[in-house]
């Protein structure tokens, strides 16, 4: 099988997102495996750079590969009202435009982030694979036309997703979780020196917070039991809009390198995994940073999500209701009181396994 691919997505790079960062480890891993790999995406923001070596010391990858960065003259992020709008028919135009020249029944492989790209590349018959994160109702419109390809496969994050797709052949669909990459995510028996507990993430997705800000104002209780937090987040300035909670007694982190991130779970001895009660976080969700804090030692403190609920190795899952802080606290005592152990089956959600599994997809 000819080891090349091309990656079309609508995303922006160079970026501290979970999914641009998912994005340049796959590409990562391909690479490892001898695969020629080109990226396409937009230049749709003013930090948007298609410099192969700012890239790679960006997201720190030694592997060389293609990169084009494509000419953006839409509306998204230019015009800063209707943005859900002008996402939408941003992304519409730039995957019409940047699939129009590729030929119908063509031997080349595709993945694809896009839902319109994986539309259109389907209409051609040719071999695509789109990698599905979340479910609306355009996009499972678009799903179901695109299958009609027998050349057309679909991976969704966890089986809840399947679910809502009906009269679709399943031999088309595959579920793959998050993974972790395991160059950068290694565990370390060393004893700790102290009691940390750590929060890698976002404060808000999609415009919408994710408590974690409640969590922050209990850094007080915290520090009874001599436990420190350590928050790493990008958007750390939007803690201005919130109050009572003291800076002095939470490490803060921001801009981290992967490997950055990596040595401070090795002081840590438990991972935080906050989610809103959003559709999204109920039903969609495999969080990438929950596999990085499996892979490093630590036990997780969770949120009661459905999609919580469905990740592998739940020994290492202490739940709280996030409308009841004294079970957060208890979940917390309950893991730094419970031994952390690396699952024996840990290395099925490497990134390098994954990779694996999305090449099969191409016999």
């Amino acid at each position: 099988m000819e080891k090349n691919i091309t990656y079309i997505t609508y995303q922006t790079f160079p970026a501290h997102t979970a999914n641009s960062i998912q994005t340049m480890t796959h590409i990562k891993h391909f690479s490892k495996l001898n695969w020629k790999v080109k990226l396409i995406y937009p230049l749709r923001n003013k930090e948007s750079n298609d410099n192969l070596e700012d890239l790679k010391n960006f997201y720190q990858i030694k592997y060389d590969f293609d990169v084009h960065g494509t000419i953006h003259p839409l509306p998204f992020k230019k015009i800063t009202i209707f943005e859900k709008f002008n996402y939408l028919i941003s992304h519409l135009i730039w995957s019409y435009a940047v699939t129009r020249k590729i030929k119908k029944n063509s031997i080349d492989k595709f993945f694809t982030r896009s839902e319109w790209v994986f539309y259109f590349l389907s209409r051609k018959n040719c071999r695509v694979v789109y990698e599905c994160h979340q479910l609306t109702n355009l996009k499972k419109n678009l799903i179901t036309k695109s299958l009609k390809s027998k050349n057309s496969k679909l991976i969704l994050l966890n089986s809840s997703m399947t679910e809502e797709l009906n009269n679709i052949d399943q031999s088309q669909i595959v579920v793959l979780s998050s993974a972790y990459d395991e160059d950068i995510f290694l565990y370390n028996e060393k004893e700790k020196a102290s009691k940390k507990i750590i929060y890698v993430g976002s404060f808000f997705r999609f415009g919408i917070s994710r408590g974690v800000e409640s969590l922050l104002k209990l850094s007080d209780n915290l520090n009874k039991y001599d436990i420190k937090l350590v928050v790493v987040a990008n958007d750390i300035e939007n803690l201005s809009q919130f109050t009572n909670i003291n800076n002095d007694e939470i490490d803060f982190h921001s801009n981290l390198k992967r490997t950055e991130i990596s040595n401070l779970f090795q002081e840590c001895s438990v991972g935080l995994l906050i989610n809103n009660e959003s559709q999204h976080a109920e039903k969609y969700t495999s969080p990438l940073k929950y596999f990085e804090y499996i892979s490093s030692g630590l036990n997780v403190v969770a949120t009661e999500n459905e999609s919580h609920k469905k990740l592998p190795f739940d020994e290492k899952l202490f739940y709280f209701d996030r409308k009841d802080e004294s079970t957060f606290i208890d979940a917390v005592l309950k893991a730094f009181d419970t031994k952390t152990t690396i699952p024996k089956d840990l290395d099925v959600y490497s990134m390098s396994n994954r990779v694996e599994k999305i090449i099969e997809l191409y016999n």
